[in-house]
């Protein structure tokens, strides 16, 4: 019922809004390179409007797969690819936890803060290892716990109780109000350019299931299994509070469990 009710939301949010290209691209290019991926195999992992996998695609990816669990994303992501014109992207409803792929299937694993939205992230971060090649690379942004984060997570369990119908509004009326404060509190500029506030805040409070993570954990989990820390992003947003940390992580050749 928890997954259903995410791929509920997100049929809300990747319908209405779509990050601009050139700016998220400019974002993917802090991570990879054309060099590095061309002809690659790409697993986009909660793919969303697929704008993630498009740049993939069109930066010389061999094959990306961009898979979720919301249809509206995944119609959004279609609706991407055809505009693109590109012939070697493909999108498909999947359950992140419960992978159809191959061991070792995929030379390139994104999960751009999608993880941290199922039911089960450990789970969902095992199941993105099992798929990655032995010497390929898997970049997870996740939510970063801070000390404000009961605060969050007190208005976030009211505003996801309210009528779905009312979502957008209610984000473009805090958005509103948070505007200013954003403007002469921020602490950075935020890492990807391009999306909307009123997008944000249906992201931050109205998502159903969320959870959050100390680095220092998860990259402990990738260094259990392997995996060397080649990027870290301690924080993406303009509050650590609101923030992703991002790491890029390759994995040993062999790879032993």
């Amino acid at each position: 019922m928890n997954k259903e009710k995410v791929s509920r939301f997100y049929d809300v949010v990747w319908t209405e809004y779509i990050p601009e290209y050139e700016a998220t691209e400019k974002h993917w290019e802090i991570f990879f390179s054309e060099n590095e991926i061309r002809d690659k195999s790409v697993l986009d992992a909660g793919c969303g409007t697929g704008i993630f996998s498009i740049i993939f695609a069109n930066n010389g990816a061999g094959s990306v797969t961009g898979i979720d669990i919301s249809e509206g994303s995944l119609q959004t992501a279609q609706s991407l690819k055809e505009k693109f014109e590109l012939h070697n992207a493909q999108f498909q409803k999947e359950d992140m936890l419960h992978l159809p792929f191959q061991d070792e299937q995929f030379d390139i694993v994104w999960a751009w803060g999608t993880v941290h939205h199922t039911t089960d992230p450990y789970k969902a971060i095992e199941e993105l290892i099992r798929v990655l090649k032995g010497g390929g690379s898997i970049l997870l942004a996740v939510y970063t716990r801070t000390k404000v984060t009961f605060i969050h997570e007190f208005i976030r369990k009211i505003l996801v109780r309210t009528p779905k119908k009312t979502w957008t509004a209610l984000s473009k009326i805090m958005a509103f109000f948070l505007t200013p404060v954003v403007f002469f509190f921020k602490r950075r500029e935020k890492s990807r350019k391009g999306e909307k506030l009123e997008e944000l805040i249906l992201d931050w409070y109205f998502v159903p299931i969320r959870y959050y993570y100390k680095p220092e954990e998860i990259q402990s989990f990738l260094e259990e299994r392997g995996f060397t820390i080649e990027h870290f992003l301690p924080a993406s947003g303009r509050f650590n509070s609101t923030s992703n940390f991002i790491f890029k992580a390759r994995k040993s050749t062999p790879f032993v469990p």
